[in-house]
């Protein structure tokens, strides 16, 4: 099966404008772990998720991890596919690479036994930063100026649809050219997840070829089934993508995220996020043409 055909290009850098360089492990799920504290804890991994934007602690791991956090309120938090109540921390201490980061909120979320994480890294962690994820060498840039080896990337609109970003996919459908918004959620495993609003909208459901169907939970105990489907085409960031698997929800479940890319597809990139210009660059990288999770 042709998955992807563009052309690759191998982008050979230094790092020297880098102010920190964070290690991180990428992993089966597609999602970047990084070793981190929150109040002097034992070490803990954290998913840097571009598709929260807050810090997140999983309370099932506090005992075990070392965590001690006192929790001052309760807030709703909006998720993937609902929203819940959760207990919010203010003023605490995330110590995330060589660096101490003083007052940052962190929220409590009870995640099932069998998730991996022990918290989350949200996108505005460093908001104030230039970061680059490099995928091949599995290091994240942080950095305050724009680097020059930027020009070599493909530069596109970085949208913020209540906190998030977003960017433009263009889907095709026949001949006809589908423009949606994509969350770039590197917190979820797959590639990309077009919601039942924007499958409704568009004409989506039944349009392409059903290869399996797939069920995500919400952390609101929210069940959402999707036909998991084969898309002769799309377009992220110029480059054009070929027989790509995809989930569109077929479940009807009250969402304002339209859809978003996952890690099996943002993997395959080299990505810089200027979230102050509000642009992100995006190059392929030798992840390109590997096989699909």
């Amino acid at each position: 099966m042709k998955q992807i055909s563009i052309l690759l290009f191998i982008l050979s850098v230094t790092i020297s404008n880098a102010q920190e360089v964070i290690p991180f492990e990428l992993g089966d799920d597609n999602r970047i772990y990084l070793k981190g504290l929150i109040n002097q804890s034992d070490t803990l991994n954290l998913v840097f998720d571009l598709g929260a934007n807050i810090t997140v602690l999983n309370k099932i791991k506090m005992e075990s991890k070392n965590v001690h956090i006192k929790f001052d309120t309760i807030v709703s938090n909006g998720g993937k596919n609902g929203a819940s109540k959760e207990s919010k921390s203010f003023n605490n201490l995330v110590k995330i690479g060589k660096l101490d980061y003083t007052g940052k909120e962190v929220l409590g979320i009870a995640y099932p036994e069998s998730e991996l994480l022990d918290g989350l890294i949200g996108w505005n962690f460093f908001d104030d930063k230039i970061v680059e994820i490099d995928y091949e060498s599995k290091e994240l840039l942080i950095s305050d100026h724009l680097p020059k080896y930027s020009k070599k990337f493909s530069k596109n609109k970085l949208k913020f649809i209540n906190g998030l970003p977003y960017a433009k996919t263009i889907l095709y459908k026949g001949k006809k050219k589908v423009k949606i918004w994509s969350m770039l959620d590197t917190g979820y495993n797959s590639t990309l997840d077009l919601y039942y609003s924007t499958a409704i909208k568009n004409k989506l459901l039944n349009e392409y070829q059903v290869i399996g169907e797939s069920t995500s939970f919400g952390t609101d105990g929210t069940v959402t089934k999707s036909d998991y489907v084969l898309i002769p085409r799309i377009e992220i960031g110029g480059y054009e993508i070929y027989n790509m698997p995809a989930d569109i929800a077929k479940t009807k479940v009250e969402s304002h995220i339209p859809a978003l890319y996952g890690g099996d597809l943002l993997k395959r990139f080299r990505i810089i996020l200027d979230f102050k210009n509000k642009h992100v660059y995006l190059m392929p990288n030798r992840n390109i043409n590997s096989k699909y999770q």
